[in-house]
């Protein structure tokens, strides 16, 4: 019947289809696994709750950036930390890296709250911030900022140092100076990013420098991370990655693989080279790729990975805390 069917459409209409129902059947699993395990529309297990958590207390940290502390910041993230920090399953995990700096987050809110006479009752009683004190115990500490404060000659210091110095000290820096980074520095940062590992050495990234900044404002805006922050960005880079390069079922989500191993290195690169940096997650839907389209032309082959505000970072400023999680939260040794 198989050979029949071959012979009548043809050997390659067969084959084409043959992938085409093959390629189908994938992205349906894909949908399925995103759809059961992401929080997209459920979030039952403890790994979804810690990724609310984390989005939620990071927003907060990037409140704690403001010279100027605006009064009852993020309202809506610290009702959420609320409502998620008192489950049990997450009080018994307080010690988890993520967790527990979480509970430090809010603590320091509700306290920068109290410094400055602001009233948080409505959104945020006493009562919660007493039991984070009491949940985290001896991991309570007064010193606590949820920040990093740095003047830029400290900031770059060990950028001659060993790698594990080296890799510690790249950090997203949001407070640019507006002055613009030289074409020719821009170019060696790429130079040195295009030493990434890439699937047979297929080398698919590509990079695109925006430096209108009407545009660039638009297009940040769309991004929607960098409120607050854009006054000084001067400069964007978007980094993608082109899909003609991959020709395999297999490697259907390659792209976003190699695409961020280009990423990392380009952010070591730009670190290399004191070009303040930060990365800004580029994880939308295609009607808002349709709609950044009226600012910059890119081909429809290639997927955006990241967007990446760069600039002189300022004398002074200060970057998330942005707390790792430890080691044995990462490996698993089987």
């Amino acid at each position: 019947m198989k050979k029949i069917f071959q012979k009548f459409i043809g050997y390659h209409r067969y084959a084409h289809l043959a992938q085409l129902k093959l390629m189908y059947a994938n992205f349906h699993k894909d949908l399925q696994l995103y759809k059961k395990y992401s929080t997209v529309f459920d979030a039952e297990s403890f790994e979804n709750k810690e990724a609310q958590i984390i989005l939620a207390y990071h927003s907060l940290e990037k409140g704690f950036l403001f010279s100027e502390m605006k009064p009852n910041f993020g309202k809506t993230r610290v009702a959420q930390l609320n409502k998620l920090l008192n489950d049990p399953e997450v009080i018994n995990n307080a010690k988890k890296s993520q967790i527990n700096v979480a509970y430090q987050v809010m603590c320091r809110y509700y306290e920068l709250h109290v410094q400055q006479h602001f009233n948080t009752e409505d959104y945020f009683p006493e009562k919660y911030y007493l039991n984070y004190k009491k949940i985290l115990a001896e991991d309570y500490s007064t010193e606590f900022e949820g920040i990093i404060k740095y003047n830029r000659e400290a900031f770059y210091k060990n950028n001659d140092k060993p790698f594990d110095l080296f890799a510690k000290s790249r950090k997203s820096i949001r407070n640019f100076t507006g002055e613009k980074i030289s074409q020719n520095l821009i170019e060696e940062a790429i130079k040195l990013a295009s030493t990434a590992p890439s699937v047979c050495n297929r080398q698919a990234s590509r990079v695109y420098l925006v430096e209108d900044k009407i545009k660039i404002d638009q297009i940040l805006k769309i991004q929607g991370g960098m409120k607050g922050y854009t006054e000084g960005i001067s400069q964007l880079l978007i980094l993608t990655n082109d899909r003609n390069y991959y020709y395999t079922i297999g490697e259907r989500n390659q792209f976003y693989i190699d695409g961020g191993l280009f990423l990392m290195n380009l952010l070591y690169a730009l670190h290399f080279y004191e070009i303040a940096a930060c990365p800004a997650n580029w994880g939308k839907r295609i009607d808002e790729e349709e709609k950044l389209q009226q600012f910059v032309t890119l081909p429809e082959s290639e997927k955006i990975i990241c967007m990446i505000p760069i600039g002189i970072a300022t004398d002074d400023f200060s970057v998330c805390l942005s707390k790792r999680r430890d080691y044995d939260e990462i490996l698993t040794i089987n």
